[in-house]
């Protein structure tokens, strides 16, 4: 008999390959699943059957744009510990911040998910043990109080343009949007504080183009980020997505690299105090506390953290005050009484002042810049969080949306209310129960924001001058808060405003 040609054979078993490797695959995936849901060590930690054996559901509110809301919701319906994805767990009780981020947890805890700008570079947030302390010690120098008061002038030059900007469309009959001019400061801001060098956002009154590339590489990263939830499906999703602005990220990094080196070839000034003074004086003093290299991915990161996030919590604060009149009121009466001019708005003025301090702490809780996960991986021996062991390996991590806006932290959460931030006796009675150590909006321990003080103190200070100055009258709810998506960073709507003189 003929033997038959191996391209025949070949032609018939492929399908049946096929079939075999198919019907295998679903019966790993349903195996897969009935462990994951009856017998790991996860399996009792409330969730959704399908967040505890898909990453699917996380990937399409993230998608969305809507994972932090879909968390939160989690967490309203199932407790303080949720399981949010087969390897994930979310945590908002009172103590969890300590235990997964404080002192004695950074040392057991890495950080998961975060890649370096800069593969063999690390970075101060990608950065472990002995890099990390480093790096930090130098950069902390840029950020003491002492550095915040020699870089004083600079943020109320920039402040004064703003205002200046803001007078110029007082009266008209068009509302401004006035997200766009915190853009504008806060993005000229760091360009000075950084480099000695803005951005000319408001001499210009339009983005600078490195601005306009960054707000769309952050939206293109949590795109690429959140495809790679999908499996198999990843190379697709990404040829179909927002792949030019994810490769225009590179432009990013070249820009900072250039940046640095532009900055140190400027000539020795003594009247100069950004950030690369202090830390070049580092590195005469302790020699190597950053390298070139990790100057130029650490620009890279500084730069949006230090002003898309202000410009967030400015926007947060201004729609929350003006939906608020007596709360703005309460403010106004505040500084009233503090001033009798502009002028006398400084950051030693200001420090005295509880209640701004309190609306920026309300705004931040209410608002959160970043109002996602920040990941840890639990060390191989296991962890206890919150009164819950989980297992080694396990990602964990806070969301400051869940927690902030959970009522077993704080009472009527969707409430503005400074008032629960003041002393004990200016306190309403039904706050008193507030967990505020909760909000933590620039996290807790050694890996906390760096910029926390110059956050607070650039926030309060065009807050305080914006509405010592002027009345702006809120003309739509565009803004709405519960609307927004996010894509690591908040895309925030226009909140248009009309704005007139007040004296």
């Amino acid at each position: 008999m003929d033997s038959i040609p191996w391209t025949t054979v070949s032609y018939l078993l492929v399908p049946e390959l096929v079939k075999v490797l198919a019907i295998l695959y679903s019966a790993y995936y349903v195996l897969s699943a009935v462990y994951i849901v009856t017998l790991s060590p996860l399996a009792g930690i409330p969730g959704p059957k399908r967040r505890k054996f898909s990453y699917l559901p996380c990937a399409f509110a993230s998608l969305k744009g809507r994972e932090s809301y879909a968390v939160r919701d989690l967490h309203d319906k199932y407790g303080p510990v949720v399981r949010v994805s087969p390897e994930m767990v979310s945590f908002i009780g009172p103590t969890a911040w300590k235990d997964i981020y404080g002192y004695p947890a950074v040392k057991k805890f890495k950080k998961s998910g975060y890649l370096q700008l800069r593969p063999g570079v690390p970075d101060v947030l990608t950065a472990n043990g002995v890099d990390h302390a480093r790096q930090r010690a130098a950069l902390n120098r840029a950020f003491s109080e002492k550095a915040l008061r020699e870089q004083e002038h600079h943020l109320q030059g920039h402040i004064d343009l703003f205002m200046e900007r803001m007078e110029q469309r007082c009266d008209q009959v068009e509302p401004i949007n006035i997200v766009q001019w915190f853009e504008f400061l806060a993005f000229d801001i760091i360009g000075t504080l950084a480099f000695s060098s803005s951005f000319h956002c408001l001499e210009n009154q339009r983005y600078h183009p490195w601005v306009t590339l960054l707000m769309n590489f952050f939206k293109s990263v949590h795109y690429f980020l959140t495809a790679k939830k999908f499996g198999i499906l990843f190379p697709i999703l990404i040829i179909f997505g927002p792949i030019r602005d994810l490769i225009k990220g590179r432009e990013h990094f070249r820009r900072s690299f250039q940046k640095v080196q532009e900055r140190l070839k400027m000539p020795d000034n003594d009247r100069r105090h950004d950030f690369w003074t202090y830390i070049s004086r580092q590195n005469q003093e302790k020699q190597g506390s950053m390298s070139i290299r990790e100057m130029e991915v650490n620009a890279a990161i500084l730069i949006p953290a230090g002003s898309d996030t202000i410009a967030t919590t400015l926007a947060g604060c201004c729609y929350l005050l003006l939906k608020n009149p007596n709360t703005l009121a309460r403010l106004r009466i505040e500084l009233t009484e503090k001033f009798t001019s502009e002028s006398e708005i400084t950051m030693v003025n200001l420090s005295g002042l509880p209640y701004i301090k309190a609306v920026v702490n309300e705004g931040l809780r209410m608002y959160p810049p970043l109002s996602g996960d920040l990941r840890r991986e639990v060390p191989p021996e296991g962890a206890t969080i919150s009164g819950q062991f989980i297992p080694g390996g396990v990602i964990v991590s806070v969301y400051a949306l869940a927690a902030y806006d959970s009522v077993s932290n704080f009472a009527q959460p969707y409430r503005f209310t400074p008032e629960r931030w003041l002393t004990t006796d200016e306190r309403p009675d039904w706050t008193k129960n507030d967990h505020l150590e909760v909000c933590q909006p620039f996290s807790v321990g050694p890996r906390n924001c760096i910029g926390m003080n110059l956050a607070y103190l650039e926030t309060k200070l065009i807050l305080a001058r914006l509405f010592f100055r002027l009345n702006l009258e809120l003309m739509d709810d565009a803004f709405e808060i519960g609307k927004q998506r996010v894509f690591i960073m908040r895309e925030k709507p226009p909140l248009r405003v009309r704005l007139s003189h007040r004296m």
